[in-house]
């Protein structure tokens, strides 16, 4: 299974986004910056290590889970370790298709994120067992990393499937996007977003605005093909690079927060450690 990973310089501008993200916050990452670089290239290092063209972390989540856990160990960074390690691993995932799945809240990333900083994600009992196996700390830690990961994970969907109008019309009301305006076998594709307006001088005020986006063949009783669906998902910002991918759009999970603030809290959090 090929792996993508990730740079020396992609977890530097991961750090520097966080950075920026943070600098008019009440902790801001001060100061910033690399503190050891051959600690860092340990770290990201992690990903490629291995023996005879074999990988030692040779599937996507324990590869992540490496690359967390050596950058959250060597502290190469002046500030913003874990908050850098986390969104590395946010990162290593969604390169290899794999994602949170929503029924992992933020309090318990953070716990997580927490113990392996401080080591405690391990017990000491399960710590003494398997050094009779394997003599090398960190493997053992990696491996409770990758275990916890995989439980917490799906893979992300991003094909698209033939559904009925009936289906596609149900799918896109949890999405804020109505069909309206019937005219012959044609009807609009209407999406509805909240919008901040002046009232007056000293007030706003939140408005729904509706926001026309297509303007579709309408057969009911036929099926949508995958081109008009993908269409109407590019069309509402309701695709995999909006965050949405296949699998929140048709429904086998509930749509998450927006990707950036539902890690905020977690990350506001961390800034607090």
């Amino acid at each position: 299974m090929g792996i993508e990973t990730l740079t020396k310089d992609d977890v530097i501008e991961i750090h520097n986004r966080l950075v920026i993200d943070a600098a008019e916050s009440d902790d801001p990452i001060c100061p910033p910056g690399i503190k050891n670089e051959g600690l860092l290239e340990s770290a990201v290092a992690r990903q490629q290590s291995g023996f005879s063209g074999k990988l030692k972390y040779s599937e996507p989540i324990s590869n992540a889970a490496s690359l967390c856990y050596g950058i959250c160990s060597n502290h190469p960074l002046h500030n913003g370790n874990k908050r850098t390690a986390l969104v590395s691993l946010l990162c290593h995932l969604d390169k290899n298709g794999f994602t949170f799945n929503n029924r992992t809240d933020q309090d318990s990333l953070y716990s997580f994120m927490l113990k392996v900083a401080s080591h405690r994600l391990v017990s000491s009992k399960k710590a003494r067992k398997d050094k009779h196996i394997r003599h090398d700390q960190s493997d053992i830690e990696v491996e409770v990393m990758t275990e916890w990961i995989r439980k917490r994970t799906r893979k992300i969907e991003k094909g698209e499937r033939n559904v009925s109008y009936t289906e596609l019309e149900r799918i896109l009301r949890a999405h804020n996007v109505y069909f309206e305006n019937h005219n012959n076998n044609y009807v609009d594709v209407v999406k509805y977003v909240e919008e901040i307006r002046r009232r007056n001088f000293f007030h706003f005020e939140t408005v729904r605005v509706a926001h026309k986006v297509a303007h579709i063949p309408y057969w009911p009783g036929r099926t949508v093909g995958k081109n008009l669906v993908k269409s109407i998902r590019k069309q509402a910002n309701l695709t995999y690079s909006d965050g949405v991918d296949s699998a929140l759009f048709y429904g086998t999970e509930t749509p998450p927060d927006e990707f950036i603030q539902k890690y905020k809290k977690v990350l506001n959090k961390l800034a607090k450690t």
